[in-house]
């Protein structure tokens, strides 16, 4: 598998979707793979320089906040994008490492499966949450936002384990069915709201704790030391978990109330 550089000349006038550009799928003739730009299907070369690398990395440099579905259903392979992203960057993600190292739109990471989707900068809203339509959203992998993220992040996620290293905005883990989300800022109103399962961690300013969420009762002792490790290997916040008291609480009631909440102190 040959490795490319992507660099675009400029931003597009229209939204460009980039849904089958992944390291994978481009072959000798990459500067003729067919993209969308509007309404319209155009050869990818019309808006980057396509160039080989002597490394298997698909690499997209310039400001690629007005390119759509970078990494789209990625099954393998290594992406990574030298700036901003546009929106559902990473979605449906199956496998292999993608980075963005910039700013990302919205709706990143909805429906991710596997891999591992690193975000440096911040995320719009409903990032690892479903797609329109949809019933489920993030179900596997792992996600890391280094800066912050919008609204209903995680919404209906299902599975995996998501980390955001800045703030989150209202309905953190809105709807949540089960998976992991880990939070080293602050968020905002009504976090949790309708959770099933699953857990949310906070590891820095707590909210308050709903009307509809009680104190967990029973022994996590050796759940805990080993979410501790897992989550540790992160670093920053994260990297002291094992040393820090926990309270936990049972949540949402209003919904099946098997969530999890776990408060760092």
């Amino acid at each position: 598998m040959t490795g490319w550089t992507l660099r675009l000349r400029q931003p597009p006038a229209l939204r460009l979707d980039l849904r089958g550009v992944t390291p994978a799928a481009l072959d000798a003739a990459a500067a003729r793979t067919r993209v969308g730009h509007g309404n319209a299907q155009v050869e990818l070369g019309e808006f980057f320089d396509v160039t080989t690398r002597a490394d298997e990395t698909l690499v997209f440099e310039g400001d690629c906040a007005r390119c759509d579905r970078i990494g789209w259903q990625m099954a393998q392979g290594t992406l990574i994008v030298e700036g901003a992203a546009g929106d559902y960057a990473g979605a449906g993600l199956r496998g292999g490492a993608m980075t963005v190292r910039g700013d990302a739109g919205d709706l990143a990471a909805c429906e991710m499966s596997g891999g591992t989707l690193d975000i440096v900068g911040g995320v719009g809203d409903f990032a690892a949450s479903t797609l329109p339509g949809s019933m489920d959203g993030m179900r596997g992998g792992t996600l890391i936002v280094r800066g912050n993220v919008g609204a209903r992040f995680a919404d209906r996620m299902r599975r995996g384990t998501a980390l955001v290293f800045g703030d989150a905005g209202d309905f953190l883990a809105s709807r949540l069915v089960a998976g992991t989300i880990a939070l080293a800022g602050r968020c905002g109103v009504h976090p949790g709201y309708g959770m099933r399962r699953g857990t949310l961690l906070f590891a820095g300013e707590a909210p308050p704790v709903p009307a509809t969420y009680v104190p967990a009762i029973d022994d996590a002792d050796v759940f805990w030391r080993l979410l501790a490790r897992d989550l540790s290997r992160f670093g920053g916040v994260f990297a002291a978990l094992a040393t820090r008291r926990t309270e936990r609480f049972r949540g949402d009631l209003a919904a099946e109330g098997k969530g999890e909440w776990i408060v760092c102190k």
